[in-house]
């Protein structure tokens, strides 16, 4: 718990910590490079009875710019004293009219991490909070941290509930780079959720973002196949659908015309239906629109007077007058008919909500019924073929014992003048590699 903490970290020269070289060298690559005993400075006598501890300087050397975007970290030259030799103090950054950079903030947060202290992440506003995000990916993936920072970013991005998930509808692209960075799958299930539903909108500004990972943009195609397929069938059922017994009004064959002829009202209100329906999957707002069929699905299966209201239905009425009793009879079945459409839209599933966002308080204009494979993870695909590939060169290896033997054995034949081999090739066994030590031993003696 007191263990010596012998590494000062500058930021700025107002910025200065002291941590732990074995901390420090275990959660980063970079730092684990600088903190070597070569590096370390030589304490004299004198500073180690004056409790002087810090053998290693690492300073901010430059900010971030479009080479370094993380900045530059490098290692400070210490005297005997523990002192830097240069005699600086450190960055002073120039901030006169200037926004105020959060680099210095985003490293103390990276480097407390490492000591478990929790990451905070402010949601005055998620577009700065995604910007604030990107930078401290940067910064851990220059480090070499990312495995140890990116579970922290995770949690503190989820604490934000309901502003995260808006700022992922509202830019699903961005969310879904900075997900594959931290891998993070409960976020890139929600930005891909949003970017499939909502792709004819968000397709122009989230290119550039999938520019970099061309798995994404597969998985985007895949899913929004699917969707696509899912929409065509529904398009086509809600056009050829017959509810009821209306194809077999009678169980006597073959059927006679006056048994359809009683349920003239009912084909009446089906093609009054179907009518209302074809002029919308004409005008596009079907499953090829723009919203993916989200609101005319979400019309039907709504049932009831979410459309083909009063107002409609005498509109019809003005076409094919009839009477008051014959206008109400057909209402009625129309009502029955919109029932059975909802039931059809129901069991497809078109309407189920998958993504975490609260679409009843922060209601959205597109399909999210996206059903997300946890298979389909760009990242577990790679991880599965680096498993693949270490898997073939891994095996029954020879041990401790068995490497000790070989030595012993190569050691063997150097001194009886044999050349050595990498064992390999003509192995001899234990008894062999005996006997062969016992004839020696026995021709020195005579």
């Amino acid at each position: 718990m007191n263990q010596v903490e012998d590494v000062e970290v500058v930021l700025t020269h107002a910025r200065r910590y002291k941590f732990h070289s074995g901390t420090l060298a275990r959660n980063s690559t970079v730092l684990a490079g600088m903190l070597t005993e070569q590096n370390a400075a030589k304490l004299s006598n004198r500073a180690k009875n004056a409790n002087v501890h810090t053998r290693w300087m690492v300073e901010l050397k430059h900010l971030p710019d479009r080479e370094h975007p993380a900045g530059l970290m490098g290692l400070v030259e210490l005297n005997s004293s523990g002192e830097r030799a240069d005699g600086r103090s450190g960055l002073i950054p120039n901030e006169n009219g200037r926004v105020p950079t959060k680099i210095f903030d985003h490293y103390e947060a990276i480097l407390y991490a490492f000591y478990n202290k929790e990451i905070r992440i402010s949601d005055a506003d998620m577009r700065s909070a995604l910007e604030d995000v990107t930078q401290m990916v940067s910064i851990a993936e220059y480090l070499g941290c990312l495995a140890v920072v990116s579970k922290p970013v995770e949690v503190a991005l989820l604490k934000h509930g309901q502003n995260l998930y808006r700022s992922i509808q509202a830019m699903p692209g961005s969310w879904i780079g900075m997900s594959m960075s931290i891998k993070s799958e409960s976020i890139f299930k929600e930005a891909m959720i949003h970017l499939v539903g909502n792709w004819p909108r968000v397709k122009k500004h989230a290119m550039p973002a999938l520019k970099d990972y061309p798995a994404v943009k597969e998985l985007v195609e895949k899913h929004r196949g699917a969707l696509m397929k899912k929409g065509k069938k529904i398009d086509t059922g809600v056009m050829s659908l017959y509810p009821g017994d209306m194809c077999a009004p009678s169980q006597d064959l073959p059927i006679k015309r006056e048994d359809y002829s009683r349920d003239v009202l009912i084909w009446i209100a089906l093609t009054w239906f179907r009518h209302w329906v074809g002029q919308r999957l004409i005008m596009g707002k079907g499953h090829t629109g723009e919203d993916s069929g989200f609101e005319l699905y979400r019309q039907i299966g709504a049932a009831g007077e979410a459309y083909m209201d009063k107002v409609v239905i005498n509109q019809f009425h003005g076409k094919f007058p009839m009477t008051k009793k014959a206008l109400n009879v057909c209402e009625n079945h129309l009502l029955e008919i919109k029932e059975c459409m909802k039931n059809f839209i129901d069991k497809q599933g078109v309407l189920e909500v998958k993504c975490e966002l609260d679409v009843h308080k922060y209601p959205v204009p597109y399909l999210t019924c996206i059903d997300f494979n946890r298979d389909d993870l760009p990242w577990l695909e790679h991880e599965k073929q680096q498993k693949q590939v270490a898997g073939t060169k891994r095996g029954v290896r020879p041990g401790g014992n068995a490497i000790a033997r070989q030595n012993l054995q190569a050691a063997s034949r150097e001194q009886a003048g044999v050349d050595v081999d990498d064992g390999s090739a003509g192995e001899e066994s234990e008894e062999e590699a005996w006997d062969k030590d016992e004839s020696r031993k026995r021709a020195r003696r005579a």
